[in-house]
């Protein structure tokens, strides 16, 4: 896919497994993105965001491969406290998928998009999956629920590869897509963040 999209300035444009916008013109007080051309993709998974959102980069990489988080403004500081437990499942889980399935991540940078009054939990677009912005915590939460977001963000991570990189032939096989990525994300959290899945609750997750 190729994407030319033309947003009002104040808006973040981010688009499927393309690495960046190579190219901006303004025309008329808009901002025209070009942005690079896909892989090929099956087009259920080929996904255009934008909005007024806010990002939050990756200060530490895996594999220098730029990760980022974007959501409202108005959730911004709130995300940003849990950035390092988000980034750092991300990162553990791709590390982990890549020996487990030997083979690297498939795609140029991994964005990670809250999305507001989003219908179901999470997608996951190739190098830009969007969450449910339910994820954003606004308050202390049991440790059930942070255990449930990283499952979600190691779920969707594991599809980058099954899924996304290898793609069933027809819908009829998604259940076989889904149910593995239940499963190898389960499996993947206790290996990587066993500290997560097994640590007692203490007061700030009551």
């Amino acid at each position: 896919f190729l994407l030319m999209r033309r947003p009002p300035r104040s808006t973040q444009s981010r688009s499927s497994a393309a690495s960046d916008v190579y190219k901006r013109q303004e025309i008329q007080g808009l901002d025209l993105s070009h942005f690079r051309s896909t892989p090929r993709l099956s087009t259920y998974l080929y996904c255009v965001i934008a909005g007024a959102f806010k990002e939050l980069e990756a200060k530490k990489l895996y594999r220098d491969i730029p990760m980022s988080l974007y959501c409202r403004e108005s959730l911004y500081d709130l995300m940003k406290k849990d950035a390092e437990e988000i980034f750092e499942i991300t990162r553990e889980s791709m590390r982990f998928y890549e020996k487990y399935f030997h083979y690297q991540y498939p795609f140029s940078k991994y964005d990670q998009i809250f999305c507001p009054e989003f219908n179901v939990g999470a997608m996951e677009h190739p190098g830009a999956v969007t969450f449910n912005d339910l994820y954003v915590f606004r308050e202390g939460v049991p440790l059930e629920r942070r255990v449930r977001r990283a499952n979600t963000i190691s779920h969707e991570l594991s599809h980058m590869w099954f899924g996304n990189l290898v793609t069933m032939k027809w819908w009829n096989d998604l259940w076989l897509n889904e149910s593995f990525a239940d499963y190898i994300s389960h499996y993947c959290l206790a290996k990587v963040y066993p500290c997560l899945l097994y640590t007692s609750p203490s007061p700030r997750d009551s």
